[in-house]
């Protein structure tokens, strides 16, 4: 019997700590029309009308407040992604060789768009994880000032890895989201 009170120990103790929820993901792709039947018609059409996408990361969190103190009960995130995605229109004249590229780079593209999200969500954990750890204050308008403070820190950390990301891989390139 003693053997099962210990086990039961740490799932109790798990009970009464904030469980982390994973962020809330919302993804939008708006695509844009690249025409051409040559490589160079198709690259110059898609340097033309390049678009780029856009991750968006937002918290709430829920205090309880008791006499002289206030401290988070809850927090949570969000993900906004919009990827602007190049969509080749049809062309009957477009070799068969060309269309294989271009379905190459998409596939590539859209492998560089997920890091993205990826990353995205991974800093939405941990504004969450940094919302959750704050030690209590003395006042609401404090803890929430505290919470926005982090949550800010962290999404500025967001956008240098995000450009760091695309550094690394020259946007893409190095993992073959380049046409031709």
């Amino acid at each position: 019997m003693r053997l099962h009170r210990w086990f039961l120990l740490p799932a109790l103790l798990g009970l009464s700590m904030p469980l982390l929820a994973e962020p809330a993901l919302t993804t939008r792709v708006q695509q844009f029309d690249v025409q051409g039947n040559t490589l160079d018609t198709i690259r110059a059409s898609l340097n033309r009308d390049r678009q780029h996408s856009a991750s968006r990361v937002d918290w709430h969190f829920t205090w309880e407040s008791t006499p002289g103190q206030c401290r988070l009960s809850s927090a949570s995130t969000e993900v906004s992604v919009t990827s602007h995605m190049p969509r080749l229109l049809p062309d009957a004249t477009r070799p068969a060789s060309v269309q294989q590229q271009w379905d190459s780079y998409l596939l590539a593209l859209q492998a560089h768009q997920d890091g993205h999200v990826e990353l995205a969500l991974d800093y939405a954990r941990q504004i969450e994880q940094a919302l959750l750890a704050l030690p209590p204050q003395t006042s609401c308008e404090q803890l929430s000032q505290s919470a926005n403070a982090a949550g800010q820190r962290l999404l500025n950390a967001m956008g240098s890895a995000d450009r760091e990301y695309d550094k690394r891989t020259q946007h893409g390139t190095l993992e073959g989201a380049t046409f031709p």
